[in-house]
């Protein structure tokens, strides 16, 4: 028996010698976690300032000073809440428009696709991202511009399930991240991590480890700065299987991140899933709790789908865990039989806690896999589309064989006969129909939803249910992210002026402010 506990103790201390600093920086983000309510509240108060600023502008009626503090609210939201940092920025993207400038259009633009990046809308993000015309951003706005940019594709390569495209972001973050690089010859923050995320993407963890680590000690970094670049580390000495040198990094992400009250953030999770693989089954615990709790807070439906992933594996460990625990209480039990009546009663509560945290956990597997599902029928959907439009370039090149026959052979008659049997009016309501029933099986309540942001007397009624007309159209286009009003008239095949013509028509009928308004359309939820 001595002998056992003589071995216990020598692997004890050896384990605390090698994790020494592991404990500090674990200490420190403990110490951290106890604060984060007194950091976010000062965080609070610094937005309310900018909003009580943003308030004056208004009454001032000075739209530039306008724009500008639409910025800095969207700035400080941009990590912190989703909702709110995509309500100025839309509001900076409107005020942009109004004055007509195209430096601010672009910058409100940019941060735009930033912030539905950072909420997973990666689609919408590429989209608005595409339609910038960075070339009237000032250099540092560029910077971010590229950088934004770069990140989107790097993201979407790492979670598209096709190697093809897979590869076409990855170049296309390269195109991104290459012409910061070839733009801007000093060095910034920006760049280094261009590169060290171009070589992450690439598989070169070493090369990407040294831009990490230089960006650590060339520059002044701020607290988000900071989380960024050792939340990178923390993920390459994860892949190289330094798995104590992961910890230390990741740890320093957590508490940058909470000193910079970041509520979008990825190190948390990736921590507590190290924990959870070393069987530390409480640590992993608590950081995969404070992940949920970051990403609940910020409207992260993708952070809320990673953790989802590990979440129930942590707590079958822990109930696994914690069911070891009951049986050495059993054996104790019976050897104090005094307290052995004491300790079955607690068993039997704990054993039902338990079947109730499994109950959970079950629910929780069966509401991911119909999320799963939700994504397969959309992507059904889009492929539908693409189905479609080749279908269309196969007709058409049947078309341009006949005529070309036809001309070889000069049967004039024939290829007018062959040129009335094209109707574009009808092709292009086919194309209407097919929309509809498509966007209706995606939005199947669209319409209901819609009308309630109507008086009865001004609400839409159809003949057809399984059509919509062209107001909801439109509408039916902005809640899919198409927002621009050129692409808009283009599908539909009506002018501009029309088109916001039809929207300020609609808006202005609408019980709620225009602002509101767009908001409660964004909101109306697909199957």
């Amino acid at each position: 028996m001595l002998r056992f506990f003589f071995s216990f103790l020598f692997v004890q201390i050896f384990l605390c010698q090698t994790s020494i600093a592991q404990t500090d920086w674990s200490k420190q983000l403990d110490h951290y976690i106890s604060k984060r309510d007194e950091i976010d509240a000062v965080k609070k108060k610094t937005i309310k300032n900018l909003l009580k600023d943003l308030q004056s502008t208004r009454e001032e009626k000075n739209r530039d000073k306008e724009f500008i503090a639409l910025m800095q609210s969207v700035k400080a939201y941009e990590y912190f809440v989703y909702d709110s940092a995509f309500k100025y920025a839309q509001s900076a993207n409107r005020l942009a428009y109004q004055l007509n400038d195209k430096s601010k259009i672009a910058e409100s633009k940019s941060k735009l696709s930033l912030i539905m990046l950072l909420k997973g809308l990666y689609t919408s993000s590429i989209d608005t991202l595409n339609t910038v015309e960075y070339q009237y951003l000032s250099n540092e706005k560029r910077k971010e511009f590229y950088s934004t940019a770069y990140r989107a594709y790097y993201d979407l390569s790492g979670y598209s399930r096709d190697k093809h495209y897979s590869e076409a972001y990855k170049k296309l973050g390269h195109f991104y991240s290459q012409k910061l690089i070839d733009e801007f010859k000093e060095p910034s923050f920006e760049k280094l991590l261009g590169l060290a995320l171009q070589s992450m993407v690439t598989g070169k963890l070493n090369q990407a480890e040294d831009y990490y680590i230089e960006l650590l000690n060339q520059f002044n970094l701020n607290n988000h700065e900071t989380a960024i670049v050792t939340s990178g580390l923390g993920f390459i000495y994860s892949d190289k299987g330094e798995v104590e040198k992961a910890k230390e990094y990741l740890m320093q992400a957590s508490i940058a991140d909470i000193k910079s009250s970041t509520k979008e953030t990825t190190a948390c999770r990736s921590l507590a899933e190290i924990f959870y693989k070393e069987v530390e089954i409480e640590k992993a615990y608590q950081y995969i709790l404070l992940a949920k709790a970051d990403a609940d807070f910020y409207g992260s439906e993708q952070r809320k789908f990673e953790i989802s992933y590990i979440l129930p594996l942590i707590e079958s460990a822990r109930f696994r865990k914690e069911n070891k625990q009951k049986k050495m209480f059993g054996l104790i039990g019976v050897l104090v039989l005094v307290f052995s009546l004491v300790i079955l009663r607690q068993l039997q509560k704990l054993r039902q806690a338990r079947k109730e945290i499994v109950r959970s956990n079950q629910n929780l597997i069966h509401v991911n896999e119909m999320l799963r599902e939700a994504s397969q029928i959309k992507e059904e959907y889009i492929g539908y589309y693409f189905n479609f439009s080749s279908q269309y370039i196969d007709k058409l090149e049947d078309f341009k064989k006949s005529i070309s026959r036809q001309l070889i052979t000069k049967s004039y008659d024939n290829i007018e006969q062959e040129l009335k049997k094209y109707n574009s009016k009808k092709e292009r309501q086919r194309l209407f129909e097919d929309f509809d029933r498509i966007f209706l099986k995606l939005f199947p309540d669209f319409v209901q939803r819609f009308n309630q942001l109507f008086d009865e007397k001004d609400r839409i009624r159809l003949k057809d249910e399984l059509s919509l007309n062209t107001d909801l159209r439109i509408f039916a286009l902005i809640r899919i992210g198409v927002n621009d009003s050129e692409k808009i008239a283009g599908i539909l095949n009506l002018s501009v002026n029309t088109i916001y013509t039809y929207k300020t028509k609609i808006r202005n009928r609408s019980i709620y402010p225009n602002e509101e308004f767009d908001l409660k359309v964004m909101a109306i939820k697909s199957v």
